[in-house]
């Protein structure tokens, strides 16, 4: 029996021996397994991580971009009303100005000039309804006993019309005054 316990206790050892390098190699690929995996969630968690920060910063980006854009269109809008106010002032003042002149005593001076520049015959004058007795005035005492016409001007100035030379003069304000105004818009540099 001693010599049964002997083998007994040879092969519990090495069983033992057999299990505990087993539970060793297991012990082994668990831990491996362990840090594969957590290597695995790290380097996916790192990922994640950039993506968002990545998503992050071009949100960051384009709202940096959106604020510069609409700094821009609000900077050119202010810029724009500035520019009408401007322009608009400017205009109003020359029309007062235009409207002073008119009631003067320069006015007839002005219409004199005008109607000795022209080559006056068999024509027709059309002047505002406030400048008809000024004009039948002038033309009386330049010797000239054209028509006067009332036309719809809103300023002054006139227009002498011969249709048998076909042509047409328009010495009116209110034309000079709507060329300056295109003049002034395209040559001004108040562009936006």
């Amino acid at each position: 029996m001693a010599d049964e316990n002997t083998i007994l206790k040879i092969i519990t050892d090495d069983v033992n021996e057999q299990a505990a390098l087993v539970i060793n190699q297991i012990d082994k690929e668990v831990s491996m397994t362990k840090e594969d995996q957590i290597k695995s969630f790290k380097l996916g968690l790192k990922k994640e991580t950039d993506t968002y920060l990545e998503k992050e910063l071009n949100e960051l980006r384009i709202l940096k971009v959106t604020k510069a854009s609409g700094a821009k269109l609000k900077t050119k809008r202010d810029l724009l009303s500035l520019r009408t106010k401007m322009v608009d002032q400017l205009f109003n003042e020359v029309l007062t100005r235009l409207h002073d002149f008119v009631n003067s005593d320069k006015y007839e001076k002005f219409l004199t000039d005008k109607v000795k520049t022209l080559n006056v015959s068999d024509g027709y004058f059309l002047v505002r309804a406030t400048d008809e007795a000024l004009f039948k005035k002038i033309l009386k005492e330049l010797k000239l006993n054209n028509e006067v016409k009332i036309a719809n001007y809103q300023i002054g100035g006139f227009c002498y019309v011969d249709s048998k030379r076909g042509e047409e003069y328009d010495l009116t304000l209110d034309n000079s005054f709507k060329q300056q105004q295109v003049w002034f818009q395209n040559n001004s540099g108040l562009t936006i």
